[in-house]
């Protein structure tokens, strides 16, 4: 016997709600989805790997995905459109079940099998993370309060889903607490894991906002600097490189000090990766992550 059943769901930098859903083998499911965005270019997708649906949604707008869920196992439902640094963060998972079996939770057979102590310093290792965590969220609350967030309403709104995520981790802290007091480790580091998903979509959503308020506030870009970042922009090269940090691809500050005459060659690298391939230093960043530059095929137009 199936079931029709009815999944309402909300997007947001970088968080997909639900996280987890459970479903029978056979049951008709239909997503009902909500982009809750409050900045207007910030548009989601959405895809249930294997079972062929999508949909994109702009900020503010519900789509509905149905499909027959007719394959067991556990798929990963995750954002389609590049939002964010933690884009790949932005993801669930669908579990299909055969109602006629037993399923077993790999992450409490693991925790069932540590000692009291094992519990007790995973979580206080959690809590380190969280508290270091936590840090950076208060240092970037300090950079935007200090330079008036609130006159500009595109970052104000970012704030305000940031401050969201923030708001949610008072109840988690609360459960962890208890359960500290009862000993039971096993559960506040569960309830210590969540806090640090808050965290990290706050901090997510805090660094973006930093960074448009760092726009809005500093002297205006030249038209060359404007065109660069929308040659970076149209290159896709957000998809490997983040500014002041290392991500799949190298940092790419400074990158015009690293090479003898470095617009030229960083501008032959981006027309013709395949040319620097076998440089000593390229090789090296290839190695280390395990990737290559790609060809996007840029002309001197998008400069």
């Amino acid at each position: 016997m199936f079931l029709y059943l009815y999944i309402y769901g909300t997007a947001v930098c970088s968080h997909i709600n639900p996280e987890r859903v459970t479903v029978n083998k056979g049951d008709i499911v239909t997503f009902y989805l909500t982009n809750l965005e409050r900045v207007e270019d910030e548009t989601h997708g959405f895809t249930v790997d294997d079972y062929n649906v999508h949909a994109s949604l702009e900020p503010g707008k519900t789509v509905a995905l149905t499909f027959k869920a007719d394959n067991e196992g556990v798929f990963p439902y995750y954002c389609t459109e590049f939002c964010s640094a933690l884009h790949l963060e932005m993801m669930g998972y669908l579990m299909v079940k055969d109602p006629n079996k037993k399923y077993v939770s790999a992450q409490k057979l693991k925790m069932k099998s540590m000692s009291k102590e094992q519990l007790k310093a995973e979580y206080e290792k959690t809590v380190a993370v969280n508290s270091a965590t936590d840090a950076v969220i208060q240092s970037v609350v300090k950079f935007l309060k200090e330079n008036h967030y609130e006159k500009y309403p595109t970052v104000k709104n970012l704030v305000t889903d940031a401050l969201d995520q923030y708001g949610k981790i008072k109840e988690q802290k609360a459960k962890s607490d208890e359960a500290v007091k009862a000993e039971d480790y096993e559960k506040a580091v569960l309830f210590e894991n969540m806090i640090w998903q808050y965290m990290v979509k706050t901090a997510d959503v805090g660094i973006r906002a930093k960074d448009l308020l760092v726009r809005k506030v500093a002297t205006p870009q030249s038209p060359e600097a404007q065109a660069g970042e929308r040659a970076f922009g149209e290159g896709g090269c957000s998809g490997c490189h983040v500014i002041g940090k290392v991500s799949s691809g190298p940092d790419l500050t400074g990158v015009l000090q690293r090479h003898e005459n470095g617009e030229q060659w960083v501008k032959d690298f981006v027309m013709n990766p395949a040319s620097k391939y076998k440089e000593p230093y390229v090789k090296g960043m290839i190695d280390y992550f395990n990737l290559r530059m790609l060809n996007q095929h840029m002309k001197d137009t998008n400069s």
